[in-house]
């Protein structure tokens, strides 16, 4: 039979052992917390550069647009070639966005996480505004969008049903679209992805970066020989 005494000193070594463990998890837990302190700094400091650096670019994009305005249906052309917003938009939008005068995409003010893209337009004879508008402001928690309530014509405003055929559609978006324009109505809750606005984050990410990776080379040669 095992000891009393030896039970006591196994008892004893098992209670130090434990007692090492935890002054060793602390440890561990405190230098996490130093890691993290270092990670937080990081961010910050990367969010500040990088704001710099976009705020660098906005000169950029201003000089960028003047020279688009000046191709025919250069966005029309570009959403259309874009492989998930092209399907968002009908014929009918396709002609609404003929009237396309300029689109521009502009960050909110540091230390704000979020965007502002605006549509101008020529008049035209679908809705009253000249310029439609959505902010998608991700600063707090909680996603928040504000837009411009569209004031439609007689008769001109999108059906109730959808006329996009649904195999033709990215579910993730809006599964019951009409029109593309119905997303200046959507909140993100009416997506698939309640913290983020797919469709405005493909605008500003893809399309507004870069609108050349949609545009076709006929564009230009059509722009090209309209210029001679």
């Amino acid at each position: 039979m095992v000891s009393v005494r030896a039970k006591r000193a196994k008892m004893a070594a098992a209670a130090e052992a434990e007692q090492q463990k935890a002054v060793a998890m602390a440890k561990v837990r405190e230098l996490q917390d130093e890691l993290q302190k270092v990670t937080d700094k990081l961010v910050k400091k990367t969010e500040e550069l990088e704001h710099k650096y976009e705020r660098k670019k906005v000169p950029i994009y201003d000089r960028r647009s003047l020279v688009i305005n000046s191709i025919p249906e250069f966005w029309l052309t570009a959403f259309l070639k874009h492989p998930t917003l092209g399907t968002l938009l009908t014929q009918e939008d396709q002609q609404i966005f003929r009237y396309l005068d300029s689109l521009y995409v502009e960050d909110l003010q540091y230390p704000q996480k979020g965007y502002c893209i605006t549509f101008n337009f020529k008049i035209n004879p679908y809705f009253e505004n000249e310029t439609l508008s959505k902010t998608v402001d991700y600063t707090d928690e909680c996603l928040e969008t504000t837009c411009t309530t569209i004031r439609w014509k007689e008769g001109k405003a999108p059906p109730a049903i959808s006329v996009v055929p649904v195999e033709e559609r990215d579910k993730r978006l809006l599964p019951f679209i009409t029109s593309f324009f119905k997303w200046f109505g959507y909140a993100a809750e009416d997506t698939m992805g309640s913290d983020q606005d797919l469709v405005g984050d493909m605008i500003k990410d893809e399309l507004w970066v870069n609108p050349l990776n949609h545009v076709t080379l006929l564009l230009f040669l059509v722009y090209f020989f309209l210029s001679l």
